[in-house]
Order: structure tokens, then sequence, then C-alpha cells
């Protein structure tokens, strides 16, 4: 039997595997080129955690069947993804990252709090973490990853990684996983639903 921690590693794989999948194929990659993507967006999250509280080598590392799972998923999302409504494939590439942010944000928490760490160094470590694999997916596709811009993305996981804390505090780890993993997917559906976004400072272009 799947512990709660190996589940939510598992959902936070195939989630960001359809997400860097979906965007290589967007950047018209090809299929060696969108598999890496889709193992690169979906393994940063899972080796960042175990890196940052000292699980070394790292989990995801350990264990071929994820990586199986990961380029199963990839090869699955290219081939089919031509054959999906374009509005559909922006809403797939929405909610996978949605949901994979979300998991790997409950991920860190829980391997943070299992560790004693504070509540800001939890929140700090959720955020991290559930961030690092679409930072990556960004950057090797030579965008400016979504946390650097106004989007409500690292935020999202911030604040899940303070729910984690607090609920786990009051009642336990598993009802904490749960909740912080819905917190973070209706923050980010619904800053991508209403346009909601951090405060922008636009910087005026003088005279020249």
């Amino acid at each position: 039997m799947l512990n709660v921690l190996e589940m939510m590693n598992i959902i936070g794989i195939i989630s960001f595997t359809i997400s860097g999948t979906s965007k290589g194929v967007k950047k018209e990659l090809d299929l060696f080129g969108t598999i890496v993507l889709g193992i690169a967006t979906s393994y940063a999250g899972g080796i960042v955690a175990d890196l940052l509280v000292g699980v070394i080598p790292p989990t995801i590392l350990r264990q071929w069947q994820l990586l199986l799972l990961s380029i199963s998923v990839s090869i699955t999302t290219f081939f089919y993804y031509k054959q999906l409504n374009r509005k559909f494939l922006a809403l797939v590439l929405k909610v996978s990252d949605a949901i994979g942010l979300a998991t790997f944000a409950a991920y860190g928490a829980d391997l943070a709090y299992s560790h004693g760490f504070s509540l800001v160094t939890v929140a700090m470590i959720s955020s991290i973490v559930a961030s690092g694999g679409g930072v990556l997916r960004d950057i090797l596709v030579n965008d400016i990853p979504l946390i650097l811009t106004k989007e409500i993305y690292a935020t999202a996981a911030l604040g899940g990684g303070i729910v984690y804390y607090l609920v786990a505090s009051i009642s336990n780890q598993g009802y904490a996983t749960l909740i912080t993993i819905f917190t973070v997917v209706t923050i980010r559906i619904f800053a991508i639903k209403y346009n909601l976004h951090l405060p922008v400072i636009k910087a005026e272009v003088g005279n020249r």
C-alpha cells in the first residue's frame, strides 16, 4: 500500500509531466525534447524537497518506476495533444499545472512538518518545492518563470504551506494534506479565472 507522501508524489509527477510535455509541444519541441521537458518538470519538485530535508540521494532518483511513469505519460500526452481542442488543451495545461503545484506544495509541507520545522520554514519549503518544476520548465523553453511575474503561483504554494502547518497542528497530517491541496488548487484556479495577480509597478521609459 502506498502512503500519503508516495501518492502525492505520483500525482504531482503525472500532473507536472502533462504540464511540461504540453508546453514542449506548444513550443514545437520534438518527441525527445518534450519527454525531457516533462521529466524535468515532474522531477524538480521531488528532488528539491528531499535535498532540503537532507534525503540523499533523492527518493525519486532511486525509483525507476517513477521515471517510467513520467516517460509513459509524456509520450501519451505528446501523441494525443493535437487530437484535442485548443481551448481544452489550454484548460488541461492550466489544471494539470495547478494540481502539480498543489500536490508538491502539500508534499513539501508534509516533509518539512514531519522533520519538525517551524511555520515559516514549512511555508518556504512548500513554496520552493511546488514552484521548482514550473520554474525549470519555463527556463528550459526560454520563458520568464511564472513566479517572477505578477501571477499568483509561488504565493499560492506559500499559502498552502501555512494552511498545512496550522491544520496539522490542531488536527492531523492527513486532513492537512487534503485541505492544502484543495486550498492551493482553488487559489490558482480563481487567480486564472478572474485574472487575479500581485501588484506590479510599471517602469516609465525616460527620454533618451
